[in-house]
């Protein structure tokens, strides 16, 4: 919610409805080097794009292998038009390779 705040004025009556994904990955421990390397094209490239409010990627703190990535969309249609990107479509196809299991998501609307 800090998000719509800060980059949307109320009070000036902007309105979005806003698409947040979180994704947590549990990293291979002898990989989380490899990883980071891996992720930081991902996170860079997605940050700038057209519809992005928020990317971010975070190491939990209470795990040494934890990580969880955190997007603040505009609307649907950013979201698709980020899942097509050669960035994330690198990422889908190389990061499991990284992983201990599945990544778990969670995705949410916020109107």
């Amino acid at each position: 919610m800090v998000i719509f705040v800060e980059k949307y004025n109320i009070n000036r009556g902007d309105f979005i409805i806003m698409k947040v994904i979180n994704v947590s990955l549990v990293v291979k421990p002898q990989l989380k080097a490899e990883y980071e390397e891996f992720i930081a094209d991902l996170v860079r490239n997605s940050a700038q794009e057209t519809g992005n409010l928020y990317y971010g990627h975070f190491k939990k703190l209470d795990s040494d292998n934890e990580y969880e990535i955190i997007e603040h969309w505009r609307d649907q249609a950013a979201v698709e038009a980020h899942n097509a990107t050669p960035h994330f479509q690198k990422f889908l196809a190389g990061v499991n390779d990284y992983l201990v299991k599945e990544p778990e998501i969670t995705r949410l609307i916020l109107e």
